[in-house]
């Protein structure tokens, strides 16, 4: 810990600046607004004789890697909304969360990085290599060891394959790199090699990256007396993931409350410097701040909406890092089977909507000149896919409101007597799903709201908690008209697991047969002209709408290091990077 600030006697400086915090982090808001921002300082301020804890520079010493004992992180590893843990088996995983939890049980066997690299130091496989007529994948495993002592070998591999065979469409990676429909043959060749034969030449990039990246080991010899059924009904029963090969094992999962992780005693991969992780479900910015602030959480997402206000003090204990911008996407989800709102099959409409987005402000303002406008599927700080007209800034869609308008007009709206475009007298609204719990969200949500609005679209918005809205949007096409989620980039991006028609990821329902064939020609061709022909096609269809791309922000205390190397792309924790100075 950081040398500790001296106390303040009687509490008044304590009171001078709360009140200064208040009256500027309320400036310009609505009375509700404040007085629930009102409520929250009373909370944060209420043992008087606390010195703050937050500094907005690291510690200026350097450390050895000290243990930590426990590290206690809101759920999502503090990047982010927190939502409750409900599965840790690689095969049911329906959220962020649970894939953040069953990847540090069960990785896969390659490990992307943020850079869409290999790093094959963190990859269960040693090597891929295909062979002239790109239809051939032999993957070479590492030696490794399950929990139990056991051998990790290819036809733990295959055992996966097997699963995700049987359970179709309903596996969340379904589609991805074409899994498992392109596979023509799953040969095992030795305990730690064994080959795939796709059905017809693909890009070699395509299928390793976003295919064989989502192959994990599964240890067959102890699941295999079970049942999918039987593990559907277990997949968040701790006890039932007691042999892993993963750098952590659950210890206890308290529905509402916490997951903990211990290390692994048997892991063969980089030492751990904790003895518990525990990942606390959460609802609320304020308890992140809160739990930062009393030292009950070692980091948390500083909420955009107090970065300004923090920076206007210097608090021991605590300071803010900024994370590299991460490979994922902000999205508006579309429902296109829902009847109520079938305007959002329409193209002019979805066009509308992105061109009413004033994206750049967004970022310079609710996100304070941290993140990316986006609207496409390559974030634009991202160039490594990015076609050479992107590159330059030129997308099909773009901030235009009177392009918009003249959008609906041509799609047969007219602007009705209360502001809202109609058409055959139904009005252009719709129910957005919004997550419960978080300021910066909603303030995101509103900003889109008056976007809208101002060019005759309304956005009617109903909170929900992250779970419910996950359960709608898996359940009749007619539960739900609209939400907004992140979602984890293709580590290349070619669409066939989010948006290409029937693909595990697409419960908006969006189909268009080019779409298919430029998804098709994509994941056949290694030739650039064929991704970036998606690219641009994605961008000018918005199958979702792409809104900005923020940076984590963290408030992170003086004694966790490592929360940059933590969190990756892809819902990857590196677990093993955290330390503490001693």
């Amino acid at each position: 810990m950081g040398p500790q600030r001296p106390v303040l006697h009687g509490g008044t400086m304590m009171k001078k600046a709360a009140k200064k915090l208040y009256l500027f982090w309320c400036a310009g808001l609505t009375a509700s607004r404040r007085q629930k921002r009102k409520s929250f300082l009373l909370l944060f301020f209420k043992k008087e004789l606390l010195a703050f804890p937050f500094l907005l520079s690291p510690p200026a010493f350097a450390a050895a890697p000290g243990d930590c004992g426990t590290i206690v992180l809101p759920a999502g590893g503090g990047a982010g909304p927190s939502a409750d843990i409900t599965s840790f088996s690689p095969l049911f995983s329906d959220s962020a969360y649970n894939q953040e939890a069953s990847l540090m049980l069960y990785p896969n066997l390659l490990w992307i990085n943020r850079y869409s690299k290999i790093d094959w130091s963190r990859s269960l496989a040693s090597a891929v290599t295909v062979n002239a007529t790109d239809d051939v994948f032999t993957i070479t495993m590492r030696p490794w060891h399950w929990s139990d002592g056991v051998q990790v070998t290819a036809a733990d591999v295959a055992y996966s394959f097997a699963l995700d065979q049987q359970l179709g469409a309903t596996w969340i990676d379904y589609g991805s790199g074409g899994l498992p429909y392109i596979v023509k043959s799953l040969k095992i060749l030795s305990p730690t090699q064994l080959a795939i034969t796709t059905i017809h030449p693909v890009n070699p990039m395509w299928f390793i990256y976003n295919g064989i990246s989502t192959l994990a080991p599964l240890p067959q010899h102890a699941w295999k007396h079970y049942t999918l059924d039987q593990m559907d009904q277990l997949q968040s029963t701790p006890s039932f993931y007691n042999i892993t090969d993963g750098p952590l094992k659950i210890l206890r999962l308290d529905v509402g409350l916490d997951a903990i992780f211990v290390p692994s005693p048997s892991w063969e991969g980089p030492k751990m410097h904790f003895s518990r992780l525990v990942l606390e479900f959460l609802e609320g910015d304020g308890a992140n701040v809160q739990g930062v602030e009393s030292g009950a959480f070692d980091a948390a997402e500083l909420p955009t909406d107090l970065f300004n206000s923090v920076q206007k003090f210097s608090f021991p204990g605590v300071h803010v890092e900024i994370l590299p911008q991460e490979v994922y996407e902000n999205v508006i989800a579309v429902n296109f089977q829902n009847p109520n709102v079938a305007f959002f099959r329409d193209v002019r409409v979805r066009q509308a909507m992105i061109d009413s987005i004033n994206q750049d402000s967004i970022v310079q303002g609710l996100e304070h000149g941290h993140g990316d406008p986006a609207y496409g599927v390559v974030p634009r700080s991202f160039t490594l896919f990015l076609t050479p007209a992107m590159k330059a800034g030129q997308y099909p869609v773009g901030y235009d409101p009177a392009k918009a308008r003249k959008l609906l007009a041509e799609a047969g709206y007219t602007l009705g007597p209360d502001g809202i475009m109609q058409k055959s007298g139904k009005r252009l609204s719709f129910i957005y799903l919004e997550e419960s719990g978080t300021d910066a969200v909603t303030e995101l949500d509103e900003t889109l709201q008056a976007d809208f609005r101002a060019i005759g679209i309304e956005m009617k918005m109903h909170i929900m908690e992250f779970n419910q809205i996950m359960a709608l949007i898996q359940g009749k096409p007619t539960g739900w008209e609209a939400t907004g989620f992140g979602q984890a980039m293709q580590n290349y991006p070619s669409g066939e697991g989010s948006v290409e028609t029937g693909s595990g990821q697409n419960q908006e329902g969006y189909s268009d047969p080019e779409m298919d064939r430029l998804i098709n020609a994509n994941i056949s061709s290694s030739d650039p002209a064929a991704l970036y022909a998606y690219e641009t096609y994605v961008s000018a269809q918005q199958p979702v709408i792409y809104t900005p791309r923020e940076r984590a922000v963290l408030l992170v205390r003086n004694r966790l290091h490592g929360m940059n190397n933590f969190i990756n792309p892809e819902t990857f924790f590196s677990p093993d990077q955290l330390w503490c100075s001693p």
